[in-house]
């Protein structure tokens, strides 16, 4: 019986642990978008206001571009934390619980059967995001010099 109560612990303890760190990722992310916008939003105040505010839009893409990045590193980091609770989910099922119920281990090999991963994860989308945000970043960065320029007579 002891066996029992210590493959219980260890489950409830992986799955708590995965669970923290997967609601953290959403949260962080959901951080990012509200930056982002509230950025996005300095720079479009910005570029209504023409030339005289190009240094301040140039800027608010050079902190764009540094937010998208903070938060690629953050998720890349509870990105790993998912991934080690995951495989220690996927241990414990098998281990512990009959196939039909293992939930992680069933994933896992259907990843695997669609060559390592499914088509569209949250990670990749996420990243995705990062991406876009942070080269729309740079582009902003350069972009109000070049609009005073070709807009002066």
């Amino acid at each position: 019986m002891d066996d029992v109560i210590k493959f219980e612990r260890s489950m409830e303890h992986a799955w708590k642990y995965f669970e923290l760190h997967a609601q953290q990722r959403m949260t962080v992310f959901n951080f990012f978008l509200a930056i982002s916008g509230l950025v996005a939003a300095g720079i479009g105040v910005g570029l209504q206001q023409g030339g005289k505010f190009s240094a301040l839009v140039s800027l608010l893409g050079c902190f764009l571009s540094l937010v998208a990045f903070i938060f690629w590193k953050l998720d890349q980091r509870v990105s790993f934390i998912i991934k080690h609770a995951e495989a220690t989910l996927c241990y414990l099922e098998g281990v512990g619980l009959s196939s039909e119920v293992s939930i992680f281990t069933k994933e896992r090999n259907n990843a695997a059967g669609l060559g390592g991963e499914s088509a569209w994860t949250y990670g990749k989308c996420f990243r995705l995001s990062f991406l876009a945000v942070g080269l729309i970043g740079v582009a902003f960065v350069v972009t109000p010099y070049f609009v005073s320029f070709a807009c002066k007579p």
